[in-house]
């Protein structure tokens, strides 16, 4: 091995201090000369130099291992997908099954008034000792509204000829639709206007009887409903 210059840490700033204190002993160790009967033994001095080139060596492939670890790459977990939105849309209130449109009256007999009027009979009825007339008036006019004298409205017992007034309340009150003091009004409009009026019952025998009002047509035979 050749000669070796002195040793410098400033050549190897980076030794730790364990490292340089290693060095600095190896280096004092005292180099003697080369015994001259044996050519083939390495001088002290050789062997001093290796040995710090050793250490050396060492020192710096351990500063090459003590450097940082480096840190491992976090693997980024894939985001779960997102979960839709469910839009909820509120029930309609269940209010049961549908309510059928009440059925159309049955018209028992029709007849002309004035003015282009007609009336519909739809029922005459008796219930206990009352009976009850129910009629509808309609018109082809945009206004045609009919007044009726509750005096002159009466029903025809067809089993004894007798004729039934128009009744009255304890007050003196006509029983009758759309009063005002004699006259029962009725809207004869392009939509039907309803009117009706209760009399005392025909006798028990009575199986028709006849409704009369002024201006119409009289209804006659009509069938009495108990």
């Amino acid at each position: 091995m050749g000669n070796h210059g002195p040793f410098s840490f400033a050549d190897h700033a980076g030794l730790s201090q364990t490292w340089r204190e290693e060095i600095t002993r190896a280096a004092s160790v005292p180099c003697y000369a080369q015994e001259k009967d044996d050519p083939m033994k390495p001088s002290m001095k050789s062997v001093n130099a290796s040995v710090v080139l050793a250490l050396l060596g060492a020192a710096m492939l351990n500063g090459c291992n003590s450097g940082p670890t480096p840190t491992s790459t976090q693997t980024t977990e894939a985001s779960p997908p997102a979960t839709p939105v469910v839009r909820e849309t509120s029930a309609a209130p269940d209010t049961g099954p549908p309510i059928a449109p009440m059925a159309a009256p049955t018209v028992i007999q029709s007849q002309p008034g004035s003015d282009g009027s007609q009336l519909d009979l739809l029922k005459v009825a008796v219930t206990g000792d009352i009976l009850t007339v129910t009629l509808r008036c309609s018109s082809d006019k945009k206004f045609n509204t009919r007044n009726f004298s509750l005096k002159d409205v009466s029903v025809i017992d067809d089993a004894t000829s007798q004729r039934i007034a128009v009744l009255k309340d304890s007050d003196g009150n006509w029983l009758a639709s759309k009063v005002s003091g004699d006259n029962m009004f009725a809207d004869c409009t392009v939509q039907p206007g309803i009117l009706w009026a209760k009399f005392a019952a025909p006798s028990a025998g009575a199986k028709t009887v006849s409704v009369n009002l002024p201006e119409v047509a009289p209804f006659d035979g009509v069938p009495v409903t108990h």
